[in-house]
């Protein structure tokens, strides 16, 4: 797990302080205004929407914790398994929602910050939700919310279409699933389930 926080975290630092300016001019002078202005409206208002339709997680939590208090644990992995599974495919489908929206037909010069303005839209409602959050399940999703973007934009670069790369995205979450779980089995192991 420290591994993949070490070859992330410095892109994950770059695109988070300079993405969101630096997108964001890069687009103006290009006359991309219209881009950036529904990107802020979607940034402002994205956590609103995505914190309702994460709702279905505290569901999911309820029997969950039911379980853990009468040392059930199959019951535990199962309902934990199935809220990682719902915020992954959230996230995923957020994203890639977002990728397409702003680099589908986008001309060739407008590309590279259409994508890295994606990222900000994409990523930031996740990451500001987890830090008001505060818990390691929800900072952890948007860790990998944002380590499957940069994956997903590598390969971009490399030519794969933007299908694929959605689909490249929604397979790191699944990863993300399997780290949560992780962190399930851990906490259940110490006994702070």
């Amino acid at each position: 797990m420290q591994a993949i926080f070490s070859i992330f975290q410095l892109p994950i630092l770059v695109l988070n302080l300079f993405g969101f300016i630096g997108s964001a001019i890069w687009l103006l002078t290009l006359g991309q205004w219209r881009s950036v202005l529904v990107g802020l409206l979607m940034s402002v208002t994205a956590p609103f929407f995505l914190g309702l339709a994460s709702l279905p997680t505290v569901l999911l939590g309820g029997p969950g914790i039911f379980f853990a208090k009468r040392g059930v644990t199959i019951g535990v992995y199962f309902f934990s398994f199935l809220a990682s599974i719902y915020i992954a495919a959230l996230i995923s489908a957020w994203c890639g929602t977002v990728t397409f929206y702003f680099l589908n037909g986008a001309a060739n010069q407008a590309f590279w910050p259409l994508l890295i303005w994606s990222y900000v839209v994409a990523t930031s409602p996740w990451t500001y939700m987890a830090q008001q959050d505060g818990s390691v399940a929800s900072m952890l999703a948007a860790f990998f919310a944002q380590a499957a973007f940069i994956v997903m934009m590598i390969s971009l670069a490399f030519g794969v279409d933007l299908t694929s790369a959605t689909q490249i995205f929604a397979a790191v979450m699944v990863v993300e699933v399997f780290f949560h779980m992780r962190l399930v089995a851990d906490t259940q192991r110490e006994g702070l389930y």
